[in-house]
């Protein structure tokens, strides 16, 4: 794909992110997204052939982006040091891009979250690294075994939880409060 295609791919990403941010699914028509990214309606459908299709591949996208920064961890830190790592980087990428994390809440809580489900392989967002980076740690007997569902709201939704208080503005962010949520969630699965 030449540079200038690719452009326009990720403005017409970047100006859903910012309409869906604060308009929702419903309010944001095509032609508001082309008006935004300064293309044409018709380029919008050159690259996805209907809204669900663009939002299905903005997901995908990201879901790419955020795990190619949580995921760039040296292999060869300790595994604690590991765990640490991703979950503070998560937490750091998601407050740093608001636009992404209230969208990727938003999908999860719609009907479109079904259909990815039914229609794509779900390594492609991620679930397979956190996956095999958790049975690492069990195989391991570094952390509890638990089942997969389970691991990922012990360590994923206190990360949710605490990006929604500090974006809705109930709380500051503060190293000591992020040190001492991963220290009780570390507590929590170490063996």
């Amino acid at each position: 794909m030449n540079i200038q295609l690719h452009n326009k791919k990720e403005a017409i990403f970047e100006s859903t992110l910012h309409l869906i941010y604060e308009y929702g699914f419903r309010g944001t028509p095509m032609s508001q997204i082309a008006n935004h990214a300064n293309v044409a309606t018709g380029t919008i459908y050159h690259y996805f052939a209907s809204k669900d299709e663009l939002i299905l591949e903005l997901f995908k996208y990201c879901r790419e982006q955020t795990n190619e920064h949580i995921f760039s961890v040296d292999k060869n830190l300790p595994y604690k040091e590991r765990f640490f790592f991703i979950w503070k980087r998560l937490v750091a990428y998601y407050l740093d891009h608001k636009e992404i994390f209230r969208f990727v809440e938003q999908f999860y809580s719609s009907p479109y979250f079904a259909i990815m489900q039914s229609s794509q392989d779900p390594s492609y967002y991620g679930v397979d690294k956190l996956h095999q980076f958790f049975e690492e740690g069990a195989k391991s007997g570094i952390i509890r075994e638990m089942n997969f569902p389970t691991i990922v709201s012990v360590y994923i939704g206190p990360a949710t939880s605490y990006i929604k208080n500090i974006s809705y503005g109930f709380c500051k962010m503060t190293d000591s409060d992020r040190d001492n949520i991963i220290e009780i969630i570390w507590n929590g699965v170490k063996k």
